[in-house]
C-alpha cells in the first residue's frame, strides 16, 4: 500500500504517467497498473484522462492528496525513529539519599551517562530502608545506602566514606532527627544513647528541611559535611562517630543483565571520587 500511495502522489504532481514513471525509475505500463490496483483497493476513481498524456486528479484525489502526503512525511519520520536505537533506551533507577543525591551523583553522572547512552537514568530519593526495599522488589535497578545491611537478595560493597559533622545551635536543647528508618536517624539516635542525652526531639523526614531548620539557628544535629553551608555553624564528631560508609546495592536476580556492568560503574566511579577526596 505504501508503494501504491507514493505512485499516487507522483502521478498527482505530474499529471502524466509517463513523467511519473521517468521519476520512479518505472515504466508507464507499470505505473498504471499501481493506480489502477489503488482504485480498486479504495473503491472509486482517482484520475481522469484528458487526451492522450495528460490525467486529471478527481474531486477524491484533491481530498486525499495532502493528507497522503502529511501521513507518509509522518511515517517517513516516525521509520527513521525506530531505526534509531537511541529512541529506546533502557530504564534505570538509582534509589539513594538526598545526600547522595545532591553532593555525590552529580559529580559522576556525566561519565556515566556517556558510558550508557542507551540507558534513561532516573534518580530517586529515598530513606536507606526505603532503598532497601526498592532493590529487593527490583524498583530500583542500583541503590546506596549509608548503613550496613545483610540480605540474601543483595549484593553490596562499599564505595565512599562520609565525614558527618554536629551542625546547628550547639547549645540547643533541640535535637532534629530523620524518619526512624532512614540511616541518619540511626547514626544520631547512636551518637544521643551513647552519650546519655535526652533533648527535644524535632522529627523531619527530609534533609533540605533539616538543613533550613539548623540555618535559621533551629536545634542542632549530626549532618554529612558535603551538606555544611557557609552560615551553618559545626563542630567535629569523636572519631567513633565521625565517619559513616556509603554502600552500593543490587538485587542478585536482577532482570536485566545489563544492570551489573552499571553497578561495577557506578562502584568505581564513586570509590576514584572517594580517593581523590582523601588526597
Amino acid at each position: 500500500m505504501l508503494e501504491l500511495l507514493r505512485t499516487f502522489i507522483i502521478v498527482y504532481e505530474t499529471r502524466n504517467f509517463s513523467l511519473a514513471g521517468k521519476q520512479m525509475f518505472k515504466t508507464q505500463p507499470t505505473i498504471s497498473v499501481q493506480i489502477q490496483k489503488l482504485e480498486n483497493e479504495l473503491g472509486f476513481k482517482l484520475f481522469k484522462r484528458k487526451g492522450k498524456q495528460i490525467i486529471l486528479p478527481t474531486k477524491q484525489a484533491e481530498f486525499l492528496y495532502p493528507k497522503v502526503v502529511a501521513t507518509l512525511n509522518s511515517l517517513s519520520t516516525i521509520f527513521s525513529q525506530a531505526k534509531n536505537s537511541t529512541n529506546f533506551k533502557t530504564d534505570c533507577v538509582i534509589a539513594c539519599s538526598n545526600t547522595t543525591a545532591v553532593y555525590l551523583l552529580p559529580k559522576i553522572m556525566q561519565e556515566l551517562l556517556a558510558a550508557f547512552p542507551l540507558f534513561a537514568f532516573e534518580i530517586k530519593i529515598m530513606n536507606s530502608q526505603e532503598v532497601i526495599d526498592a532493590v529487593e522488589q527490583n524498583k530500583a535497578h542500583i541503590g546506596l545506602i549509608e548503613k550496613s545491611i545483610v540480605s540474601p537478595l543483595i549484593k553490596k560493597k562499599f564505595v565512599y566514606r562520609d565525614e558527618l559533622v554536629l551542625a546547628g545551635n550547639i547549645d540547643s536543647d533541640f535535637w532534629i532527627l530523620r524518619e526512624n528508618d532512614s540511616g541518619m536517624y540511626y547514626i544520631n539516635e547512636t551518637y544521643l544513647y551513647s552519650n546519655h542525652l535526652n533533648p527535644q526531639i524535632i522529627k523531619v523526614n527530609n534533609s533540605e528541611v533539616i538543613l533550613a531548620l539548623l540555618e535559621n539557628n533551629i536545634g542542632k544535629s549530626i549532618i554529612s559535611k558535603l551538606a555544611l553551608t557557609p552560615n551553618l555553624d559545626w563542630k567535629p564528631l569523636d572519631p567513633e562517630f565521625k565517619y559513616r560508609d556509603l554502600f552500593i546495592i543490587q538485587n542478585v536476580q536482577s532482570p536485566i543483565p545489563e544492570m551489573t556492568a552499571i553497578y561495577d560503574t557506578i562502584k568505581k566511579l564513586l570509590t576514584d571520587l572517594y580517593q581523590t577526596s582523601t588526597d
